[in-house]
């Protein structure tokens, strides 16, 4: 195989990879979205218990599960952004093996 088609390939493998991507991120947003819903949940019936019960919250447990739930939300949306960044430098990188294949052309 040459060396213009292997990279042909790994083109077409970059492309479909980062098209699988997208597809189940959109089908994991809905999960993400609930999970963010819940948490907000938690924090505020924490925050209405203590409220009632004219105390500080204590939860701890429930402190760290909101933290790392707004951990992986950050992230689900640093995916989320990066793949259009990702694509556009997939397509620079097909310009570049384009280019490099008309250079070589007599």
């Amino acid at each position: 195989m040459t060396e213009q088609n292997q990279a042909r390939d790994l083109l077409a493998t970059l492309r479909d990879a980062l098209q699988k991507l997208d597809v189940h991120l959109g089908l994991t947003r809905d999960g993400v979205d609930e999970i963010a819903t819940q948490v907000e949940r938690l924090q505020a019936g924490v925050e209405a218990l203590c409220d009632l019960r004219q105390c500080e919250a204590t939860a701890v447990g429930i402190d760290m599960l909101v933290d790392a739930a707004a951990d992986f939300l950050a992230a689900f949306r640093e995916l989320e952004s990066g793949i259009l960044d990702a694509q556009a430098e997939v397509d620079i990188l097909e310009a570049e093996v384009a280019d490099d294949e008309d250079s070589r052309e007599p």
